[in-house]
């Protein structure tokens, strides 16, 4: 899935004079799957110039491409490539300025009701990821045409870890070890510029503390909202619960819950 290759999000430290060690942000945080929840999202193959098919999911990402063997732009500096190996099976490539990111098998069931896509591709940090996601057809009655709903989602490719610290008052610095991205800056709503081997280029993200544990963001590419999101702390403290969605898709969340180290 688009966003959490690209980055599930980050998190964000209240703005102010608080010391590091005062804030419930600052510490190691950990994905818990089992707690997440990443289905419910949807997107859309309609026809697109020609033979082409047309891509949108509401974010940044609204595309036309072949399934011809033929690398296609996507969005930011990313390109496709789909290769048919079926009837209704296809092997596709994703590459960023000419970089393999991943490589998959899409496959649609025969009721042509099902869509199945696997993934597979190294991360920043070395270590290689395995992730399936199933869709069920919301629209449509042939092929791959139509509205798509994530139905099932396996080893997301989601960030694993979140490092977060204060290196002044009223500043944050945030890690993804997995991913080898980063930022810092402050949590004024002022966009903050993501840094990582596998982030688009002119990608940024701009916190707004809501109250000291609850916290607004948008990632945007190039200028453009690609993804809305809300990170709350739970009361205990020990976990944190990021709901984002696509512009538009307020109905379409997926949730990330992260536990603290």
């Amino acid at each position: 899935m688009k966003k959490l290759f690209l980055l599930c999000s980050f998190v964000g430290l209240c703005s102010g004079t608080a010391i590091a060690a005062e804030s419930p942000w600052t510490g190691t945080w950990k994905l818990n799957p089992a707690a997440s929840n990443f289905t419910g999202q949807t997107f859309t193959y309609s026809k697109g110039s020609g033979d082409m098919l047309h891509y949108e999911d509401g974010s940044s990402a609204s595309f036309d491409f072949g399934v011809d063997g033929k690398e296609y732009k996507t969005w930011a500096n990313r390109t496709t490539t789909w290769t048919a190996t079926g009837k209704n099976a296809w092997d596709r490539i994703s590459k960023a300025d000419g970089k393999v990111l991943s490589k998959g098998h899409i496959a649609l069931s025969a009721d042509g009701n099902t869509l199945t896509m696997r993934s597979t591709g190294t991360r920043p940090d070395g270590k290689t990821f395995h992730e399936e996601d199933v869709f069920t057809r919301v629209s449509g009655t042939e092929g791959l045409l139509g509205t798509w709903r994530a139905a099932k989602v396996v080893d997301p490719v989601a960030p694993e870890t979140f490092i977060i610290s204060s290196p002044a008052p009223g500043l944050v610095h945030e890690e993804v070890p997995d991913m080898k991205a980063s930022l810092e800056g402050p949590t004024d709503g002022s966009d903050l510029a993501l840094s990582g081997p596998n982030l688009p280029p002119a990608m940024t993200i701009a916190f707004k503390p809501v109250t000291p544990t609850k916290m607004s963001y948008v990632i945007k590419i190039n200028g453009k909202a690609d993804s809305i999101g809300e990170q709350t702390i739970a009361a205990d403290g020990r976990s944190f619960m990021d709901v984002s969605w696509n512009p538009g898709r307020e109905n379409e969340k997926s949730t990330a819950v992260y536990v603290k180290q």
